[in-house]
């Protein structure tokens, strides 16, 4: 019995599409200089994430992508900041989790708002996972994020 293909059109259609977004990662695309405003729109992917005081909150896992073969820095850079117009003050802690072994927890930074860099090593395929931890000056803390 032979196993039936998709269409060749479908399969040159996501070849394109990893291409694009492997370019992309590997061009630095999601690399903004750190005193340029946050603009969701210029960022592959975004998430969000809370904390109460004292404790690590759940596990936010919004972004999946495989690093670039080759060319690839083996760091991602991730954006954050609490919600505007509030207290609250945040810790958050990225890493890149794989089907098995996950990356230990790396620190972004502190504070209301920040920029980090986490290892992600080429040719890997990732789920970036974001947690948070409120600072005493809020009950709570929530998190955007953005890769």
């Amino acid at each position: 019995m032979m196993k039936k293909r998709a269409p060749k059109n479908a399969r040159i259609a996501s070849v394109v599409a990893a291409f694009a977004v492997t370019s992309l990662l590997s061009a630095g695309f999601a690399a903004a200089p750190a005193s340029a405003a946050p603009n969701s729109a210029m960022f592959l992917c975004s998430g969000t994430a809370s904390g109460v005081i004292g404790k690590w909150g759940p596990v936010s896992k919004k972004c999946s992508y495989t690093s670039p073969a080759s060319g690839w820095s083996g760091k991602l850079r991730v954006y954050w900041s609490v919600q505007e117009s509030t207290n609250q003050s945040a810790c958050v802690e990225a890493r890149m989790s794989k089907a098995r072994n996950p990356d230990k927890w790396q620190s972004v930074s502190c504070g209301t708002k920040g920029t980090g860099t986490i290892k992600w090593p080429s040719n890997t395929a990732s789920m970036l996972e974001v947690r948070v931890k409120a600072n005493p000056t809020a009950l709570a803390a929530n998190v955007d994020y953005h890769i």
